[in-house]
């Protein structure tokens, strides 16, 4: 079975003939092809290259194509990135809106930073391996995108002491995210919806509830108008006390991420159909980790077994990561 009709399986809520694997790799897709992940991120062929060598190494049963996936819209908007010659990680130096933007600063345009160096990757990857297994293309939620033009304290303020004029500008990211999955969607690409800055304790539930989960809801409503009807939307961390709200937005599976409970989120998850993805640690995919690695797979297949939309996956896998650790937690899922 493919990795495309395994998880059509889990999708469905069919039994598959195994639980899926689903480690997140980004940047450590630049490392299995020795190159940094900064030079990776800016070149096409290199970031196409990537996936495909992680893809060939390690089967996972999804694709997601990027590096610093949560830079793609910030630099398009004008945020300044910071590129590096070791293996650092691409990050965000500089916001250019810290007192709120207007309509006119957020047109969205293919030709804006790194937007078809994405597009262009995804679609050399899936032409390569899509016949195997899903690529998706990343967007952010627009809560994230805020936090990187106005800066995250900035917006906070907003949200807490003038929420008209962060929903006003909620609104004006949300109209160009979908402007953004419009182009995306037209590739035939589908679409993995990250929220990076929606994570707790980064913020407040009430914040949550009020500035993160609509503009997801109508996000993913867009996406699924477009005929596509597996969203899946990604927030890591302790979500355990907004894992209802995100339940709410339509998602269409629901992260378990390595220090929550996954037989709660599997319990709320039965209700309605969604799929869940427990995760392993991705800090202790290195050397020496063979016992937690081991036990902590197992624990989880055991968890989970029952529950036929069930998967196993891990957070970002560290660029320096052991492959061999990697590999250890997909052969126990094949063994069990």
């Amino acid at each position: 079975m493919t990795p495309k009709e395994r998880m059509g399986r889990i999708i469905r809520g069919e039994r598959a003939d195994r639980i899926p694997f689903m480690p997140t790799i980004l940047e450590h897709a630049a490392r299995v092809i020795n190159r940094t992940p900064s030079e990776t991120a800016k070149d096409a062929d290199l970031l196409a290259k990537a996936h495909i060598a992680a893809y060939k190494k390690y089967g996972h049963d999804a694709v997601t194509a990027g590096i610093d996936i949560y830079n793609i819209e910030a630099e398009a908007l004008g945020c300044g990135i910071r590129y590096h010659e070791d293996s650092s990680i691409p990050g965000v130096f500089s916001h250019p809106y810290p007192e709120g933007f207007k309509k006119e600063d957020v047109v969205f345009s293919k030709d804006n930073g790194r937007y078809q160096t994405l597009l262009s990757a995804a679609e050399m990857i899936r032409d390569a391996i899509g016949d195997e297994v899903s690529v998706g293309m990343p967007v952010c939620g627009a809560f994230s995108v805020c936090c990187e033009l106005t800066g995250y304290e900035n917006f906070l303020i907003e949200c807490m002491f003038d929420p008209k004029q962060a929903k006003r500008m909620l609104d004006l990211i949300l109209d160009h995210q979908c402007a953004y999955v419009g182009s995306i969607i037209r590739t035939g690409l589908p679409v993995v919806v990250f929220e990076s800055w929606a994570s707790p304790p980064l913020i407040s539930p009430d914040i949550y509830r009020t500035f993160a989960a609509p503009y997801e809801k109508e996000l993913i409503e867009f996406i699924k108008s477009t005929g596509i009807s597996y969203v899946p939307l990604i927030i890591g961390g302790d979500t355990s006390f907004i894992v209802d709200d995100i339940i709410s937005t339509g998602t269409d599976l629901l992260v378990s991420d390595y220090n929550t409970n996954a037989s709660e989120y599997i319990k709320k998850a039965e209700k309605k159909g969604i799929i869940v993805r427990a995760n392993i640690d991705p800090k202790r995919i290195k050397r020496g980790q063979e016992a937690y690695l081991t036990t902590r797979t197992r624990d989880l297949i055991k968890t989970g077994r029952h529950y036929e939309k069930f998967v196993i996956g891990t957070g970002v896998v560290p660029y320096d990561a052991s492959a061999n650790e990697l590999m250890l937690i997909k052969n126990v899922i094949l063994a069990s």
